[in-house]
């Protein structure tokens, strides 16, 4: 099924999604994958066809909803912003793919880098977070290429069945943004080619990691509080 383009990029499009599309295509499917839902809420209760026309309908008015397609025009994931605040400019970032595994790493990484733009140029935007699961460290440091920073870890706030474990906060800022163009060209995405050669640079220790180690060293800090 063909999508119009909403954003055009190099090694990925963003697309407008349809009702038509919510009704006709597999989209739905994804959300019933343990692979895609492994570190996402979803995935405890089966998705169909007509919640997830529900949630288009009840959505497409409230956020920004983008299908990511590959340059083969298949669609291959979404793109969100929600949590939309005009008043304190913020909103929140969402991506999934339909499956995690794919040829070229480096096209969800340009989704989120045309996502963000759009969100801080034409949506006036200054401030989009994020949240993720604990072992999404490695990919939310390649986003860091894109402009999110780490902002914190949440104890134990991923909670899904028997697993409770922690998650990172990221955000992106427009101040930040405006530096990151500055060395680019004027814009976030500048070639795949010298995208990857930025990755290949990125620290070998995310400071994520380094966060997470702070926290399980220090442990003692708070056990010595609460037991006094």
């Amino acid at each position: 099924m063909e999508l119009d383009i909403f954003i055009e990029g190099e090694t990925i499009d963003l697309c407008i999604p349809t009702l038509e599309f919510a009704e006709r295509s597999d989209w739905y499917t994804w959300f019933n994958h343990p692979h895609t839902t492994m570190f996402l809420e979803h995935g405890v209760f089966p998705n169909t066809k007509e919640k997830q026309i529900d949630f288009f309908k009840r959505e497409c008015n409230e956020r920004l909803i983008l299908m990511i397609q590959d340059k083969k025009q298949e669609v291959i994931g979404t793109a969100t912003i929600s949590h939309i605040n005009y008043q304190k400019s913020y909103g929140g970032l969402g991506i999934v793919f339909k499956t995690i595994f794919r040829e070229n790493p480096l096209e969800a990484l340009e989704a989120v880098a045309r996502i963000t733009e759009h969100a801080f140029i034409k949506m006036g935007l200054k401030r989009i977070e994020a949240a993720q699961h604990i072992k999404l460290i490695p990919w939310s440091h390649r986003m860091s290429l894109v402009g999110y920073r780490l902002e914190g870890i949440l104890k134990n706030a991923f909670v899904k069945g028997i697993e409770v474990v922690d998650v990172i906060r990221i955000a992106a800022h427009y101040e930040d943004y405006q530096k990151i163009i500055a060395h680019r060209g004027g814009q976030l995405w500048d070639s795949q080619k010298q995208m990857l050669e930025r990755l290949k640079k990125l620290p070998k220790k995310p400071i994520h990691k380094e966060l997470q180690d702070f926290f399980k060293e220090h442990e003692h800090y708070y056990e010595e509080i609460f037991q006094s």
